[in-house]
């Protein structure tokens, strides 16, 4: 799958976020006006007064998934074993153009290798750390995310994520099994007592600007940077165990 770098997905989750908005104020789910925030310099997609709002946009809640954190700063015990394919590209980017485009795939198939290992050794305490700095950041945040196939909206706070009680309780967070063996993505599993609870978290390790600019051969990014994802499946599941308010727009 080919991914957009061109910017035109930014631009686009823009556009949504602010028709997101107009409906959060159309319909006066919060006491002051929203308004509309977002950019690299801002945390929040919107704030009304004091509180600030996350929004999410959906063309249905039954399939799919949503970012919680999308970041290059990711645990020692996964970014380390980048160390190797980096220094490769480092070498690779002295040849010339075409020798380069030789090496796309062989670097594509190198980084996808290096991703499934650093998640078949990423370390358990890493990964607790990893999940508690994820949503203390996102405590006191409204998330509200809209379903445009299903025409609803629904709102709820991110502190009630059942992952911060998890954790809080003593669960302890594990990788699952791929299906296939070296897939880049790992379903969290939070495990206690024998009880295993899957609250459709999934992490996910990807390249911001892809391999082609790891390489110096794409024209609109000059590199790319190894990305650590936070994902939301079952999104529906998500939404019933927080007990989300829903409106109908």
């Amino acid at each position: 799958m080919a991914f957009k770098t061109d910017g035109s997905v930014h631009t686009g989750g823009i556009a949504n976020e602010k028709q997101t908005i107009e409906t959060l104020n159309r319909l006066g789910i919060f006491a002051d006006t929203v308004e509309h925030r977002g950019g690299t310099q801002q945390k929040a997609d919107a704030v009304a007064g004091d509180r600030s709002i996350s929004i999410k946009r959906k063309q249905g809640t039954k399939n799919g998934s949503f970012d919680w954190c999308n970041t290059t700063k990711m645990p020692t015990s996964l970014s380390s074993k980048f160390d190797t394919f980096k220094s490769i590209i480092s070498e690779l980017r002295s040849l010339t153009e075409a020798e380069r485009e030789a090496e796309v795939e062989s670097m594509r198939s190198a980084f996808n290798n290096v991703s499934a290992n650093a998640f078949d050794t990423f370390e358990t305490a890493d990964l607790v750390a990893f999940l508690r700095d994820t949503f203390s950041k996102q405590t006191g945040y409204d998330i509200v995310i809209t379903d445009t196939k299903a025409k609803q909206l629904y709102h709820f706070m991110a502190e009630s994520h059942p992952v911060i009680k998890m954790l809080a309780e003593g669960f302890t967070p594990v990788l699952a099994q791929p299906s296939k063996a070296g897939q880049t993505s790992r379903s969290i599993y939070f495990i206690k007592d024998g009880n295993v609870t899957d609250c459709g978290l999934r992490l996910r390790i990807t390249s911001n600007n892809g391999i082609s600019a790891f390489l110096g051969l794409s024209k609109a990014n000059k590199t790319s940077s190894v990305v650590l994802k936070l994902q939301q499946d079952n999104v529906n599941g998500l939404l019933e165990s927080v007990k989300a308010t829903a409106y109908a727009i």
